[in-house]
């Protein structure tokens, strides 16, 4: 058995299609329903069945329709949803409890440091006084011009001298 060509809107011509017997073209199928999808549709004409009908558009209130008009959510986007306020509970305590600690209640923590924990500390600070510097000196030579960054850098010379010389 087989499917004679014929021609497209084009103009040009479709093969012969040599198929089986009882072969039903794409086209002339019927589209797949599944049992629910049947069952569903037929429903209302089941006889004997005497449960509640539908309720129609105008019989609903508002109170039906908003709960229509919710998305339906999964258990595990239910479970994200809980945690995800109360880890915004926690922030607004969390929140509160530094808002109520005061400014004099806060340690200066160089009152703590160990011989070890201020050799640290001043190499980094003459770390980046060196660091410093040699970008002052290219400035001065006029090899780069600085941006906003590298001028609040050079800024902080003053102030890294003055933790140097406090340790």
């Amino acid at each position: 058995m087989f499917i004679p060509s014929t021609q497209r809107p084009d103009g040009s011509w479709r093969p012969v299609k040599y198929v089986k017997e009882g072969y039903i073209p794409q086209d002339e199928q019927d589209t797949y329903r599944s049992k629910g999808k049947k069952w569903s549709e037929g429903a209302t004409a089941i006889p004997g069945y005497t449960g509640p009908t539908p309720k129609s558009e105008e019989r609903m209130t508002n109170a039906d329709v908003a709960a229509s008009n919710k998305p339906k959510l999964s258990k595990n986007q239910k479970k994200r949803a809980k945690k995800k306020e109360a880890k915004k509970e926690d922030e607004f305590v969390i929140e509160e409890i530094t808002t109520g600690i005061t400014e004099q209640v806060n340690i200066s923590k160089d009152d703590k440091l160990t011989p070890a924990e201020v050799e640290k500390k001043k190499k980094g600070i003459l770390k980046k006084l060196r660091a410093i510097e040699e970008l002052q000196a290219k400035v001065d030579a006029g090899e780069i011009q600085p941006d906003k960054d590298q001028i609040a850098k050079l800024g902080k010379k003053g102030e890294l001298e003055k933790q140097l010389n406090e340790l």
